[in-house]
Order: structure tokens, then sequence, then C-alpha cells
């Protein structure tokens, strides 16, 4: 076999085991999100709590602790607690986030440069194997 046969063989053997790396890449881009799930969750959370806090303002002393049981809070204090216990679990849930779509970005760099190397590498050894067919028929042609 001449070095350009093996050459070419070669380039094909890396295409298909680039290709099986990206298929499993590709099913790695696939598999859910959770953290996002945590992000929307733990944003409502926040978000009717610091509702709650910021009509507390508002209403008369009198009024305040009928709001604060409807909402299953004891007091402005547990309030409070409770506010900033779900900041920190949504500050948490951000940086998860944040980690996730960091490695799913990497992970999509990565499988866009073994799909151009398998298009490179394939384009390649098609023309490579092309020329070796015709090589011998140009040979007989007279």
């Amino acid at each position: 076999m001449k070095l350009k046969h093996r050459a070419t063989l070669s380039i094909l053997a890396l295409a298909v085991v680039s290709s099986v790396g990206s298929i499993g890449l590709a099913c790695l881009q696939l598999k859910p999100q959770r953290a996002a799930v945590d992000v929307v969750i733990n944003t409502g959370i926040v978000a009717e709590l610091n509702g709650v806090h910021d009509a507390l303002k508002d209403i008369p002393p009198s009024m305040r602790n009928g709001v604060l049981a409807r909402h299953g809070v004891g007091s402005g204090q547990a309030l409070d607690d409770s506010l900033e216990a779900q900041r920190s679990h949504l500050a948490q849930a951000e940086q998860a986030r944040a980690q996730e779509l960091q490695s799913a970005g990497k992970r999509s760099a990565l499988l866009l440069v073994l799909t151009l190397f398998n298009a490179c590498a394939s384009a390649l050894a098609a023309i490579w194997l092309y020329e070796s067919y015709r090589a011998p028929h140009r040979r007989s042609t007279p």
C-alpha cells in the first residue's frame, strides 16, 4: 500500500473517530438544563417577597400582621430573613446557570471544530481516493 493510501485511510479513520466524538458532544448539548429552572423559580419567589416587603412600607402598622399572615410569614423580621435566604438561593442558582452556559459554550466550540475537521478530512480523503482510483485508468488510456 502506498504512503498516500495510508495517509488517506488514516485521515478517514480520524474523521470517523471525531464523528463519534461529535455525536457524543451533540448528545451532551441536548441534555436538559436544570439550572435554568432554579433561576426562574427563585426569581419568582424573590420578586414576590420583594413586592410584599415594599408593600409593607406603605401599609399602616395595624394591617401589616394580616398581610404577613396571608403570605405565610409571622413577622417583618421573618420576611426579611426569608427574603435574604431566597436572594442567596437565587445567587447560587444564577452562578450554577452561568457555569452551565459556559460549559455548553465550550462544548459548542469543540463541536464546531470537530465538524469542520470532519468536513475537511472527508473532502480531502474523497479527493485522494478519487485520484488514486483515476491514476491507473489514466495510464491505461491511449
